[in-house]
């Protein structure tokens, strides 16, 4: 990478970084305290604000805002931009926010968004494709399109993260842990040149400059592979996953039968998936079902590095590696157990994002690395270090809070009550009306709620009728009416 930097092969994007941090405070609002494994209930707490409304429009505002100022006078008018999100979902909500942004100020570029398959918003029951919302020309692809000069913002979601070449692609919005080989493979799409082209910039959203020099400094200069790949090692990790008895060597080939002939349905591989979802759910033992997650996704990622390298003799190995892969994809996770019950005690009190470091220059010293190969090891699960639920709210707070007035908190306590003591509303939600209905009468009642406040709480009545503010505060009453109701 340095030579390569030196001799002007490729741009140095780690030139100019610009990072920001977010602050927010959350609230309790379940009555009962109860007791949850510490860092996964942080891990909800933190995606519940990921993913939040009032987060996603912030950063959408933070990033238009650069694009205009900065991005788009680059390249001599031709910069591109990619927004990096952690899932098919967040790109979702990005691509729909940067429209709603992009239509408000009457601009006269469009983004575009790329995932796989199809994403249902749980907020919203809307269903969307990559195709659905980008509304292309048929048979326009989406790399194509990003030429085109009213394409200008691509949001991704994994896809063109990786092996994509677009000398154009002059930034990039990221919002999405990156670390090792992926953080270089992912912000090395902007280090191509063209003419015009002799900078690059980079606004993370959740990276440490730290963290990004430490994963760039291992490819630098020369780098070392600190241990070889043993191929035996797949039918070792194999015998160990038949050892669990989820799932026997009879079910991997009744899969591969369906899979592979393209003249059967590929609902009928349902039911052996679900055999073995069943066998994984009664390991009472929650250390062992983590273990063979682990196990199961070791040779995955073995697999399909070695098969690019190697041809088998052995198909029974590829036949388990396609069912490895559906049945890991289905396998019940332990953190959607407590994900609802977690994130439906708390609030989101107050919110802010601030920058940290304006376009500073990642430094890389001019000194060898190494990395590890592909092993067969295997995460061993621990217990988890449990605290109430106030107390792992009250840290999180405290490292990013910012605080709006009692008053303000008590007024808004008063409306909440009186929506679940709303007669009319009840009498709505009995009737068995749609939801839009519902929302529609409870917005109503909303309005007339806030209006007492107009001679008496002046501040707070601007405050919840700021056209952004009365949208997050109405959706999040909703959602815990209906909550409340079910």
């Amino acid at each position: 990478m340095r030579q390569a930097i030196e001799e002007q092969f490729v741009l140095d994007v780690l030139e100019n970084y610009t990072t920001y941090k977010r602050y927010f405070k959350l609230i309790k609002t379940a009555q009962d305290d109860k007791e949850y494994e510490k860092s996964k209930a942080a891990h909800l707490l933190l995606s519940y604000v990921d993913i939040h409304p009032h987060e996603i429009e912030g950063k959408s505002r933070i990033i238009l805002d650069h694009f205009l100022n900065k991005t788009i006078h680059a390249i001599q008018g031709k910069a591109r931009a990619m927004i990096v999100t952690r899932s098919r979902l967040h790109a979702v909500k990005y691509f729909l926010m940067i429209t709603r942004l992009i239509n408000e100020q009457n601009l006269t570029f469009k983004p575009l968004v790329a995932f796989s398959g199809e994403v249902v918003d749980p907020d919203t029951g809307g269903h969307y494709t990559e195709n659905s919302m980008n509304q292309l020309p048929p048979r326009v692809k989406i790399e194509d399109a990003f030429k085109m000069p009213y394409n200008r913002i691509m949001v991704v979601a994994y896809k063109f993260q990786t092996g994509y070449d677009e000398p154009m692609l002059h930034t990039m919005y990221v919002d999405k842990v990156l670390g090792g080989v992926h953080a270089v493979q992912t912000l090395c799409r902007l280090n191509r040149t063209m003419r015009g082209k002799d900078s690059t910039m980079i606004l993370d959203f959740v990276n440490e400059t730290e963290d990004i020099q430490n994963a760039f400094q291992d490819y630098y200069q020369t780098t070392f592979l600190e241990e070889e790949t043993d191929p035996n090692k797949l039918h070792d990790i194999k015998s160990q996953l038949l050892d669990y008895e989820i799932f026997t060597e009879v079910d991997v080939d009744e899969f591969a039968e369906v899979f592979f002939n393209p003249t059967v349905e590929g609902e009928r591989l349902q039911p052996v998936l679900d055999r073995a979802v069943n066998r994984f759910r009664y390991i009472s033992d929650e250390n062992s079902r983590e273990s063979f997650r682990s196990l199961l996704q070791s040779y995955i990622r073995m697999y399909g590095y070695i098969s690019q390298i190697i041809t088998w003799s052995d198909t029974g190995l590829e036949k388990l590696y396609v069912f490895a892969r559906s049945l890991n994809r289905k396998l019940p996770r332990k953190i959607i157990q407590q994900s609802s019950e977690v994130q439906d005690s708390i609030d989101l009190d107050s919110f802010r994002i601030q920058k940290t470091f304006d376009e500073v220059t990642i430094k890389l010293e001019k000194q060898d690395g190494a990395t590890q190969g592909i092993t067969d090891g295997i995460h061993q699960a621990r217990e988890e270090e449990k605290d109430l639920l106030s107390n792992i709210i009250k840290t999180l707070n405290e490292s990013f809070g910012m605080n709006l007035t009692e008053d303000d908190k008590f007024d808004m306590g008063r409306i909440q009550q009186k929506l679940t003591d709303d007669p009319e509303l009840l009498a709505v939600i009995k009737s068995n009306n749609t939801k839009e209905n519902i929302r529609y009468k409870f917005d109503k009642i909303v309005d007339n709620l806030l209006l007492d406040f107009v001679h008496t709480k002046l501040d707070l009545y601007k405050k919840l009728t700021e056209p952004r503010a009365n949208s997050f505060f109405k959706q999040k009453w909703f959602d815990g009416y209906i909550g409340l109701r079910k």
